[in-house]
């Protein structure tokens, strides 16, 4: 038979059915939690309410081990006592399918996946990585590009690997390296060559929330290709002026 605890609220209960040895903790009628002979047991989510969720608040002074935290940034766990760690959410756009650019030399967007191709950031510090190939670029001699524009404010720094190569991008090649802090860089040297890629890691530090859109510039205007699974993730690691995550000294 089963039995119910009513709480001291008037919107909450705690029922519990005696038979299965399920003890269900409930907001009105519904199950936020369930305590089983297997452990907790959260419910499935709809479209309006998740299983789990974190509210945002101050990281802990200390850091205690087996604690998750959130800023309202990053997602935190701790492994050990005073050693905070970033547990990763990352934000992904992958190209399905080859996507063709605009004919021209001014920055425009790097990926179609979008309709902008831009990513919305809160305010704080992430982690990016970009990889793409380009092909059917002009045959005559030009480099071309790498830029983070948008509407949100920020400072960036990142690391740049970058060829304009020979006629097929499997073919290796000598690499051009770079590093950046501003808003457009011609990342590969000039040549006649119509295929290349980039690979690009660096820290993004937003400070008024808005779109970052990555993108790309073209030394002499073309039709160019960027090619199949080029991507750009974008990852939080903390406050707009986080300078270190863990247990450093």
């Amino acid at each position: 038979m089963a039995s119910t605890i009513n709480a001291s609220t008037t919107s909450g209960l705690i029922q519990t059915a005696d038979t299965s040895g399920v003890l269900n903790l409930q907001a009105g009628n519904t199950t936020m939690l369930s305590l089983t002979s297997i452990g907790p047991v959260l419910p499935a989510g709809t479209t309006t309410i998740a299983p789990l969720d974190f509210a945002s608040g101050s990281l802990l002074t200390t850091a205690i081990a087996g604690g998750v935290e959130f800023d309202g940034t990053a997602l935190y766990f701790s492994p050990a006592a005073s050693s905070r760690a970033v547990l990763n959410s990352t934000y992904y756009t992958v190209l399905s399918s080859a996507y063709t650019l605009t004919s021209q030399t001014a920055v425009q967007k790097l990926f179609n996946a979008s309709t902008n191709g831009a990513l919305t950031l809160p305010v704080g510090t992430y982690a990016f990585e970009c990889g793409y190939s380009l092909s059917s670029m002009s045959s005559s001699s030009g480099s071309f590009g790498f830029a983070l524009g948008g509407t949100a404010t920020f400072t960036q720094g990142w690391y740049s690997i970058a060829q304009k190569g020979t006629a097929t991008l499997a073919t290796a090649t000598a690499t051009q390296s770079t590093y950046s802090t501003t808003a457009n860089t011609s990342i590969a040297t000039a040549s006649t060559n119509t295929v290349g890629y980039a690979f690009i890691k660096g820290i993004i530090r937003v400070t008024v929330t808005g779109t970052v859109i990555p993108q790309v510039s073209l030394g002499v205007a073309a039709a160019a290709i960027v090619g199949v699974n080029s991507y750009f993730k974008a990852t939080p690691i903390g406050s707009a002026t986080v300078t270190t995550v863990g247990n450093w000294s």
